[in-house]
């Protein structure tokens, strides 16, 4: 079953989509985090599909749109690295209070950029979330893979508030000075050193994006005991979704359905 809602915050209201499985409550619940620019859906509806193979594992997941991205009604420029930090902390706050869900038991998949608001939640609540997953994770220190974007967009951002960053497969994306300082000023890997849940993550070898052995970074710096990383062979940042062979891709939603159903 598929619910649309709405999560109250208190600069934006959060678009969501929960899913629950056609079971008897109480569930375990994952919560999606899309990358940047993309939204709640995510690339190729791999979050949508990742849904699917959930609920019929018994598990419910959450999807939302952080703030300017998909429906949310919020401005690009009110996208901020720690906000997308309160977002999920806003989201799980509804998760532990909604009925049928076992507060117990929940996880945190984050896509990319996702991944790295992920960690950072992730060490805010090292005991309390089961388990999580990085899919292409983006989670260094500092500028890290958005060193590129640092050098040719930030003295216009830092004049101008924002700065527009052109994008192949979207209209601009809009980013404010305040992004980009979050960004600069986080160290995702060290709130990852908290963390005590199992832990996966998934990248490919064709990532332009992210170094695919940053994977094997994410789940070193954890403390769980559960930890592994997949490196999937000739697949791109998002797994090869969009191309007319997408195997690579149902192989990782499969997979990482069948890893949580495991370990939450």
């Amino acid at each position: 079953m598929k619910n649309k809602i709405t999560i109250k915050s208190e600069l934006y209201n959060i678009p969501a989509v929960f899913c629950q499985p056609d079971v008897v409550g109480p569930v375990p619940a994952v919560i999606l985090c899309h990358g940047t620019g993309s939204s709640k859906n995510e690339v190729g509806n791999l979050f949508i599909k990742l849904a699917k193979s959930l609920a019929k594992k018994g598990i419910a997941s959450l999807r939302f749109d952080f703030a300017g991205c998909g429906e949310s009604l919020a401005k690009q420029q009110d996208l901020t690295f720690y906000g997308e930090v309160d977002d999920i902390e806003k989201v799980y706050a509804y998760l532990c209070q909604r009925e049928k869900v076992d507060s117990s038991r929940i996880a945190v998949l984050g896509f990319s950029q996702g991944a790295r608001a992920m960690a950072e939640f992730l060490g805010k609540h090292p005991l309390k979330i089961k388990a999580a997953v990085s899919w292409s994770g983006a989670c260094h220190n500092g500028t890290g893979v958005f060193d590129g974007w640092f050098q040719e967009y930030y003295e216009e951002a830092a004049k101008n508030g924002y700065v527009k960053i052109p994008m192949l497969w979207r209209d601009d994306l809009i980013l404010s000075k305040k992004w980009f300082d979050d960004i600069r000023d986080s160290s995702p890997m060290e709130s990852l050193s908290k963390y005590e849940g199992a832990m996966l993550a998934i990248s490919g070898t064709e990532d332009a994006l992210v170094p695919y052995i940053h994977a094997k970074e994410i789940v070193s710096a954890c403390k769980g005991e559960i930890g592994e990383y997949r490196i999937m062979d000739n697949a791109d940042h998002t797994f090869n979704v969009l191309k007319k062979d997408n195997m690579i891709a149902k192989k990782v939603v499969k997979y990482t359905a069948d890893w949580i159903a495991t370990n939450i």
